[in-house]
């Protein structure tokens, strides 16, 4: 722009002058208004959207972005010995995990240790919504405000359930697949987006001719779980209304299929192994449960997500690890994660 001026006006331009300022400042303002445009435009768009322009987007489509859940499981309190009362364990009790960042765990119902017993299981949830909320076997061990006559807290088995909001990337891929496979009425694709519009089907697959020509099956899951008595019957009466002639479709569980992790990773400088770990263990969750039932979980596709978390400079699966396929009866889970972090 400068030499422009000069060679239009026959003017050498000095740069402490005010035509000089005045250059300077409208380049700023054209980069800003290009900077804009581009964004602008990418928002516009199902594959380069991203936050709450894609929210938007998605919400055209009638899909909305999955919120964080919090994990749940239970917590057992033990007294040393037996008492002659009972111990009540109040509702909203927290115990935590030996972290460097804890897990901070709340019992949500009342409970007690009955009288002359040694201990009592209470229905917990993490206090935080996120996947990290999946904790291990026994490793909330840290009573922060129990009763003074509790003397051990554990739990038994493993919280789970818990998941991060949905990123970009997962809800991206569930937009875009819905341009690709649109509902005709008597397709697949009907029956399955039929079954979505039920309150607590996260996941639905259709097995055609499950039972000969002219049957399928239509299996579903709930938000990390398996759906209720209650949300198979729905689903039954649904399809019931909404058969094609001559067709029989019926409303099934579907099949929940664990997937376990064992990877080392390298981590970048700047990262501890807490946050890498943490890192990782998202990027894995937020993979499998991105995976549509009847999808199938490629190594290549996981690694991708991790790489994509930033924190991490390489990785390498334990020889254990596979691709793994599923018919659209089956609903992949996150399953155990054994995560080695090298530096």
């Amino acid at each position: 722009m400068k030499a422009r001026y000069e060679t239009e006006s026959g003017f050498e331009v000095d740069e402490a002058s005010d035509i000089a300022i005045r250059l300077k400042v409208l380049a700023g303002e054209i980069y800003n208004m290009e900077t804009t445009l581009d964004w602008t435009k990418r928002q516009m768009f199902a594959a380069t959207a991203t936050g709450e322009n894609l929210d938007n987007i998605a919400v055209q489509r009638g899909l909305t972005r999955k919120q964080a859940v919090k994990a749940t499981g239970k917590i057992t309190f033990r007294v040393p010995e037996t008492l002659d009362y009972p111990v009540p364990i109040p509702r909203g009790t927290v115990v935590a995990t030996d972290d460097e960042i804890p897990v901070r765990v709340v019992t949500t119902e009342d409970g007690e240790i009955p009288q002359a017993s040694y201990f009592a299981e209470i229905k917990a949830e993490a206090e935080l919504p996120g996947y990290r909320g999946n904790i291990n076997v026994y490793a909330a061990t840290v009573p922060v405000s129990v009763p003074a006559a509790v003397s051990v807290v554990g739990n038994a088995s493993r919280f789970a359930g818990g998941s991060d909001e949905e990123s970009d990337t997962s809800l991206r891929g569930r937009v875009l697949q819905s341009y690709i496979a649109a509902p005709n009425g008597v397709n697949a694709d009907y029956y399955k987006n039929l079954a979505l519009t039920i309150e607590g089907v996260e996941k639905a697959g259709v097995v055609e001719r499950i039972d000969g020509y002219g049957t399928a099956g239509v299996y579903v899951c709930g938000l990390r779980e398996q759906v209720s008595d209650a949300v198979v019957g729905q689903l039954n009466a649904l399809l019931s209304q909404n058969d094609c002639v001559g067709a029989m479709v019926t409303g099934y569980r579907a099949v929940l299929r664990n997937v376990d992790l064992e990877v080392t990773v390298k981590r970048k400088a700047g990262y501890s192994v807490e946050d890498v770990r943490v890192a990782v263990e998202n990027a894995f969750a937020d993979y499998v449960y991105s995976i549509p039932m009847g999808g199938r979980f490629y190594l290549s596709a996981l690694g991708k997500y991790m790489f994509d978390t930033g924190c991490i400079e390489n990785y390498e699966y334990d020889l254990s690890m596979q691709d793994i396929g599923a018919s659209a009866a089956t609903c992949f889970m996150p399953g155990d994660t054994t995560i080695g972090v090298s530096a």
